[in-house]
């Protein structure tokens, strides 16, 4: 199956300000990477950069960054295009998304994703053939 992982996802990895969560985001993303093929974004690489860049405090090293955006080129990474853009505009207006979330989601569906994993959408929404589903909200979450 193939999933694609918001950008959030990542960051929460990353992320030592919580060590608990850091860890257990790091064991799902492993666990998930064995189960399905996953894809990210350009845009996911940009935001993650971001972040690490201007929201942790401290910020990451250059050097650090680019290891953890080497980590994601690991997997499948979609290009936003033009017509990527376009559509997600499009996607937008039609069922009512913020800018950003529209352009992950057509990024999911041209990458024939089955699942979308992100907690910055409605669990269980779907578009077409995809579905959100968000880790925090399952079973494995709470029982951490």
């Amino acid at each position: 199956m193939r999933a694609f992982i918001d950008t959030n996802l990542w960051a929460y990895r990353f992320d030592q300000r919580e060590p608990a969560k850091s860890k257990w985001i790091g064991q799902w993303l492993h666990r998930i990477a064995e189960e399905h093929d996953i894809v990210v974004s350009t845009q996911v690489l940009i935001e993650l950069r971001a972040v690490l860049t201007y929201k942790f405090q401290p910020a990451f090293t250059a050097e650090d960054i680019r290891t953890a955006l080497d980590a994601l080129t690991y997997f499948e990474v979609t290009a936003t295009d033009a017509n990527l853009v376009l559509d997600a505009h499009e996607l937008a207006n039609t069922e009512q998304l913020p800018w950003f979330d529209a352009l992950i989601t057509e990024a999911a569906i041209r990458t024939r994703c089955q699942i979308l994993y992100s907690e910055d959408f409605s669990h269980g929404r779907r578009f077409g053939e995809l579905i959100v589903r968000n880790p925090f909200r399952g079973k494995d979450f709470l029982e951490r």
